[in-house]
Order: C-alpha cells, then sequence, then structure tokens
C-alpha cells in the first residue's frame, strides 16, 4: 500500500533508507494465529512469486526444496528444524555457495505461505505451498506497467512536483483468509484490512538517487527494513474503497523475523514502547538499521527516524496510493574506523531477538548485537540497531511526499537561481534552493561545446535517467564496489572487481527552463493472498551537511529520487 523501505530506504549519500530497503520478508497469516499451533506431518508443494516451484516436508520442518535461476535448492534438516505455536518456521541454510533464509507461517493444517531470501538477492521471493497440491502457477491483476498510460497526465506547478497519486495494501503474519475475485458461497463477509505491512523487494530493478554531483547516484540499500501502519477504510468489509493510512505502528513479529525498529532517538541500541526508558529521548520507529554509504571517497553513515505521523490515502481495490512521511536523517562520519558503519559480526539469524554477535566500531564497540540488515556490498557487512554510530555531523530534516503514480518536476522561471555555475547565460535552474555558503548546480557534467547536444543526455533504454555526454574522469570499481575509486584493477579489492572508465549519472533538467526530472511510481492490487508489489516513487530536496567535503561529493543541496519496488501484505486483524 504505501510505498517506503517503507523499510524505504531513502536515497542517496546522505539520508535515505527509507529502509524499507531491500529484502522482502515476513509471512502469510492465519485467522486464529495465537491458538493454531502445528500442521500435522505431510509434503506441501506450491509455487514462488516468480514463477518457481517448492517442497517442504513438514511434521517439523524436515526438509526444503525450491529452484533458484533454474538451480535446484536443497536442505534436509537433522535434527528437523521446530515449527512455533503460532505455526510460524524460520530456518537458515547454505546451498549453492550462498546463504538462504526461508520464513513461513501455516494458515492452517494444509496453507503455508513464506519468503525466501537470498544472500546474493537474485532469487528472493514469496511462496504458497499446499498439503499434496499440485503445483500450479500463481494468478495475479495488474495495473499497467511502467510506460503503459498512466490514470491521469501530471501537470507541474512552479519549481515543485506535479504527481498522479494513488495507495497499495499489504498482510502479516495475523491474517484472516483474504477475499477473493471468484464468486462464493461463503455468506461471511471478506474484511478490509486493519493495517499493511511493507518492505523493499530486492529482487526487482530500484532507482535510488541523491544530489547534483552524481556521485551518489544509484545507490544501494540494507535488507529486512520492515514497517507496518494502521489502516483506517470506509468499510468493515469488501469493497474497502480509499483507506487513510497512519502510523507507524509496531511490527507484528519483532524479534521473530521482523526488525524490532521501536527505539529510543538518543540510543537506537534501547528498545521502547513509551519514552520511559530513553532518559533525554522519546521513543520512535527507525526506517531499518544504519545505512553505509559512500561516495567520492568520503563514508557516511545515515540512521534514518520517522518523525510524527505518517499521513496518507491507499486505494484497496485499485492499489493506488498516496502518503507523506517526514523524517529525521542523521549523518554519521565514523572517526574509529574505515567502515562506513558499525557491524554486527557473528550473529546468527537477523532479527530473531538473539544478540550473539559483537559491534565492531560505534558507541557501543564489543557490546552484544543482533543482526538487523544486510549491505549488498560484502564490504559494508550487516549492521544493528544495537550497533549505534557516532561522529554525528548533521541531522536533516526530509520531507517525502510519494505515490504509486508519476512524480515530476518541472523548472520554470520562478525556481531557484543555481548558484554554483559561473558565466551562464541566461543563469541556471535549479530544484532547491542554495543554504549558506553551499552552492548547488544543475548537474557535475563537463559541457561539450563542439556540439549543441546538452551535457546530461538520456541513458540508453531508460528515459528517466540521464548520464554526462563527456568523460567527466570517473574511473570506478566494478561491478560490486561502484562508490570505490581507482587508477588500476589493483585498487578493487572486491572479487570479480575491474577499475573501469564511466560516465557521471545526472538529472536531465540541465538547470533549463522546461526542463523536468520524473520518477515513476506503480500500483498493483493485491492478489488473493493480499499482497502486491507497487513501487513508491518520490521527488525531494536534500539539504546540505555541516561539513564541505561530503556536500560536495553528494552535491548538496540537490535534488534526490527513489523508485523503490515493494512487497505489501494486508492485515486483517492486529495482534
Amino acid at each position: 500500500m504505501i510505498a517506503f523501505r517503507i523499510g524505504l530506504r531513502i536515497v542517496g549519500l546522505f539520508v535515505m533508507t527509507l529502509a524499507l530497503a531491500q529484502c522482502g520478508d515476513g509471512g502469510g497469516g492465519g485467522d486464529n494465529e495465537s491458538d493454531f499451533g502445528s500442521p500435522p506431518p505431510g509434503t506441501f508443494t506450491g509455487t514462488l512469486s516468480d514463477g518457481g516451484s517448492i517442497r517442504l516436508e513438514v511434521g517439523s520442518i524436515e526438509s526444503i526444496a525450491f529452484t533458484c535461476d533454474d538451480q535446484s535448492i536443497q536442505e534436509n534438516f537433522s535434527p528437523p528444524r521446530p515449527i512455533d505455536t503460532d505455526g510460524t518456521f524460520a530456518v537458515e541454510f547454505t546451498d549453492a555457495g550462498r546463504k538462504f533464509q526461508v520464513r513461513g507461517e501455516f494458515e492452517n493444517d494444509d496453507l503455508v505461505q513464506g519468503t525466501i531470501d537470498d544472500q546474493e538477492n537474485a532469487c528472493d521471493t514469496t511462496f504458497t505451498a499446499t498439503r499434496g497440491g499440485p503445483i500450479q502457477s500463481p494468478t495475479r491483476t495488474r495495473t499497467p506497467a511502467v510506460g503503459e498510460t498512466p490514470t491521469s497526465t501530471p501537470t507541474p506547478v512552479g519549481s515543485g512536483p506535479t504527481e498522479t497519486r494513488t495507495p497499495t495494501p499489504v498482510c502479516t503474519s495475523s491474517c484472516v483468509t483474504p477475499p477473493t475475485d471468484e464468486p462464493s458461497d461463503d455468506p461471511t463477509p471478506h474484511p478490509c484490512p486493519v493495517a499493511v505491512e511493507v518492505v523493499g523487494n530486492s529482487g526487482a530493478k530500484k532507482v535510488l538517487d541523491s544530489g547534483w554531483s552524481g556521485l551518489a547516484h544509484n545507490a544501494t540499500v540494507v535488507s529486512d527494513g520492515k514497517l507496518t501502519f494502521a489502516a483506517a477504510c470506509p468499510t468493515t468489509t469488501r469493497p474497502c474503497d480509499v483507506c487513510t493510512i497512519s502510523g507507524p505502528i509496531a511490527n507484528s513479529k519483532p524479534n521473530a523475523g521482523d526488525i524490532d525498529s521501536h527505539r529510543c532517538s538518543n540510543d537506537s541500541s534501547i528498545k521502547c514502547s513509551d519514552n520511559t526508558p530513553c532518559g533525554s529521548g522519546t521513543c520512535v520507529f527507525y526506517f531499518g538499521a544504519p545505512l553505509p554509504l559512500s561516495a567520492g571517497g568520503i563514508n557516511t553513515c545515515v540512521s534514518n527516524q520517522v518523525v510524527g505521523a505518517v499521513a496518507g490515502t491507499a486505494n484497496v481495490e485499485t492499489g493506488v496510493f498516496q502518503t507523506t512521511i517526514n523524517l529525521r536523517s542523521s549523518v554519521y562520519n565514523q572517526t574509529n574506523s574505515g567502515d562506513p558503519c558499525p557491524k554486527c559480526n557473528g550473529d546468527g539469524a537477523s532479527n530473531d531477538g538473539i544478540a550473539a554477535g559483537t559491534c565492531l566500531g560505534g558507541a557501543r564497540n564489543g557490546q552484544s548485537c543482533d543482526v538487523n540488515g544486510t549491505s549488498p556490498i560484502p564490504s559494508f557487512g550487516k549492521t544493528s540497531l544495537d550497533c549505534p554510530p557516532e561522529g554525528l555531523i548533521s541531522a536533516l530534516s526530509i520531507s517525502l511526499d510519494g505515490s504509486s503514480g508519476t512524480e515530476t518536476r518541472t523548472l520554470d522561471n520562478s525556481s531557484f537561481a543555481c548558484t554554483g555555475v559561473i558565466g551562464a547565460n541566461p543563469p541556471p535552474k535549479c530544484f532547491c534552493m542554495a543554504q549558506g555558503s553551499e552552492p548547488t548546480q544543475p548537474n557535475a557534467c563537463i559541457d561539450d561545446t563542439s556540439t549543441p547536444d546538452l551535457p546530461c543526455v538520456a541513458l540508453a533504454g531508460s528515459p528517466t535517467k540521464g548520464e554526462c555526454e563527456t568523460f567527466v574522469g570517473d574511473r570506478l570499481c566494478s561491478p560490486a564496489e561502484t562508490f570505490r575509486g581507482c587508477t588500476s584493477n589493483d585498487d578493487c579489492t572486491a572479487p570479480g572487481d575491474t577499475c573501469i572508465a564511466q560516465l557521471r549519472p545526472c538529472y536531465l533538467d540541465n538547470g533549463k527552463v522546461g526542463g523536468s526530472v520524473t520518477a515513476k511510481g506503480l500500483a498493483d492490487p493485491p492478489d488473493d493472498n493480499g499482497v502486491s508489489n507497487p513501487t513508491f516513487a518520490a521527488l525531494f530536496c536534500i539539504p546540505p551537511v555541516a561539513q564541505g567535503a561530503i556536500n560536495k561529493a553528494g552535491g548538496l543541496p540537490g535534488l534526490g529520487r527513489i523508485e523503490l519496488p515493494l512487497i505489501s501484505k494486508e492485515i486483517y486483524v492486529l495482534p
């Protein structure tokens, strides 16, 4: 429903995580979760959301087999892994040279739903399986894909974003049987959701850009950042129409697969439900684990807190949503470590409430931790709210307005004048106002005056993304640690990385009146299990931080853009 990382990670070099972030997680539901218990022994077969198949041998969890990239993955558990009294399970194992985490929940004796998280993020997916049933392909109804005709055409107003806005739903582990579109003789009315949970879909292509320099474009996010929101619908049964979204509220299974993101604002290692344990701080919701970022040779660690209440609407029937969320994005520069963020090393399963790891760096160096998220960049490792960073530079206020539609900002004569470009005639325009002594400009491209082309041109196959037409001098490691500058292959330490020359990413407006930047979202109606896969789109301004080197590397103040694919689930009964 609401599109955010949400666990959103918001955005590039300095702000961002909606830590919705990158891995899908969560399970289905049962209509009386606390009383269900374990199902009788048997074989369950079913389908993955990516079209593959899965088989589970159940007494306890004795065996799991599924397909990943056309490769057979299988694990036999000895001793068998337990199914919890609420019908849920979570197991981890290694096959084909990488780690998998499988979580599930039995809706009843004959139906199980869940997720598969792949360490390499290539096969992250959801699954549904039934006792002894044939493997069938899932069916779903979708809204038009990106590139198809949208529901309405945005009309720019001044220098602000013009948007086509619309909402999306979700479900957690406490669900009753969700509605279907098929006629039924069942006289029981199908319920409307009372909440939705949202987590980033790591298996889908995302856009995370920030700042005018281009160095903080195409940023990465950490996994497992889930947020849950309350939903107030006009009716209690279908059709639900447009529901009001608010929150955040506590995740349904903190410390049992879901991140426990309710922590003290002045010390994220302290869990809370009210302000009592926080001393001079307050009890707030965090957008996932600390986010390690690096650009232009400068490392930063970003911690994101939700400020105040989230507001928005979501149409349960169409999947259209819009939402507003205010963030406090605290930017740190670690002084006691070469890593952007403190790591949580040696822990077992993430978000299981067992602090079996040890903080490396940060304010709690050497103390215990439970992993809350993993960066897709191996050298950045695993991070935890139990391991807060230190070396605060600035706390940025970010107002994030986004939707499942198309978000557009267009420059006009009332837009802010850029201050970092000398001798331009007419002076270029910028979306975000320069602050203090920090300059701002359209992009960092070098204009090739021998041609009439603009310096930032559309990237082939991606009409909303741009790259400089002329080489700016960037040589970066690829494909893993694309943040790392290099002069030769010897500078690239990640396995398989080489040093290559790359054109600089940029925004396509070029500072010209009439130029625009676009973020494209996607509305997706929920399927029969209350699950949907929308995309959250937003454009927003990022203020400068109190360190000139970071502002120069990241291009701050500057525009931020996010197109974040999500896994959204409806919740019908709160725990």
